[in-house]
């Protein structure tokens, strides 16, 4: 049996992730051919559901499905005893995006607890409180301001919308849906000088301590959903975080060149390195023009520039916002009083004069890649 090539992508990381076939108390997930294939016969997918496999099932006898057409990596929800297609509920996008949200058996979206108007107008005033807080440490507004997202090796692909920074703490900090603070002061909880600057695909978290500002921040990670937090100093500083990610992205398509940089991580015996040293290896190689192609391809993901600041010459930002949307007057003004302001939209190559000209400006500005 061939199993489709998302399967095989899913399992590796799966298997790095989990030492067990039963995961969150009930959901068992097959990691071999062997185990796929025994589900395959003895519940007769042949005659029912012959372009489709299951990868996972629950006590109750529900049963994940995915196609055997890499063209459809949705994950799909039925049951042993209907195995047709028309009873199929879409569980998932894709399977790593399933395991993200640790295998959920329900579709249904669940509705978050709406916040009273009295916990609305407390979580803003503690989302202000914030922002004042980090508005005194520059390297951290930097570290937002140019971000590297950098998929399947462990490192940082999310990072929180400045202005709503207090919400990205959400699931570690606190829970919004249980309406809880998961701070505590005991060893492997989340600490209240903690703070999430950026996430990876599976939600484990890169943070820093306001304790350690005069040290630049230096920057921690730990696994999510181990039931305790085990912090792994990953950097010195954010600068030097920043500047890594900056090396890695650049070289995200070189696994020769990847492996000799992180080289240095790795001999160290640090546990996130170490990861993202054995998550390079696994990479295909490929030749030169292999790697300029896929770069050429990268120039054009969808980027968005932000005046975030707009600094010393407030009536020329003006005057371009004026021009940009052709607004009034007073409605560039009006605009220009905003925290973040989108003043660009296009393919990344493109983006570069729009932030050469509002730096010249004075103004600061955020590059987000889609």
């Amino acid at each position: 049996m061939k199993l489709p090539n998302h399967w095989q992508s899913f399992i590796k990381i799966f298997q790095k992730k989990f030492n067990s076939e039963i995961v969150y108390g009930s959901i068992r997930v097959f990691q071999d051919e062997e185990a796929i294939k025994e589900r395959f016969t003895t519940h007769q997918f042949e005659t029912y559901l012959p372009f489709y496999i299951p990868v996972a099932d629950d006590s109750g006898g529900q049963v994940a499905v995915i196609s055997r057409n890499d063209e459809d990596k949705k994950v799909y929800l039925t049951s042993y005893g209907t195995l047709e297609e028309k009873y199929f509920k879409i569980l998932d996008r894709d399977l790593l995006h399933w395991m993200q949200r640790k295998f959920p058996f329900d579709n249904e979206d669940k509705q978050e607890n709406e916040l009273t108007a009295e916990q609305q107008a407390s979580f803003e005033s503690e989302n202000k409180h914030l922002l004042e807080q980090i508005g005194q440490f520059p390297s951290l507004l930097n570290f937002w301001n140019q971000t590297y997202s950098i998929e399947n090796l462990c490192l940082p692909e999310n990072f929180p919308v400045v202005d709503q920074l207090l919400a990205f703490q959400d699931g570690y900090a606190f829970n919004t849906v249980a309406s809880k603070s998961l701070i505590g002061e005991k060893e492997g909880d989340f600490k209240e000088s903690w703070l999430v600057i950026a996430s990876n695909y599976f939600a484990d978290p890169f943070f820093i301590d306001f304790n350690d500002s005069e040290e630049n921040f230096p920057v921690y990670f730990a696994f999510h959903g181990t039931g305790k937090w085990k912090p792994i100093k990953v950097a010195n500083s954010v600068d030097t975080f920043q500047n890594v990610l900056r090396t890695i992205f650049e070289l995200r398509y070189d696994k020769n060149g990847l492996l000799s940089l992180l080289t240095e991580f790795s001999i160290s015996g640090n546990e996130f390195w170490d990861e993202v040293y054995q998550n390079v290896l696994e990479m295909p190689e490929m030749a030169e023009d292999e790697q300029n192609e896929m770069i050429s391809e990268s120039d054009w993901q969808e980027a968005e520039v932000y005046i975030t600041d707009i600094g010393p010459n407030k009536m020329k930002i003006v005057s371009l916002l004026k021009a940009k949307y052709r607004l009034s007057g007073a409605e560039a003004l009006q605009m220009s009083k905003e925290a973040r302001i989108l003043y660009h939209k296009g393919p990344k190559k493109w983006i570069h004069s729009s932030v050469q000209e509002l730096e010249n400006l004075g103004a600061q500005v955020a590059i987000v890649i889609r």
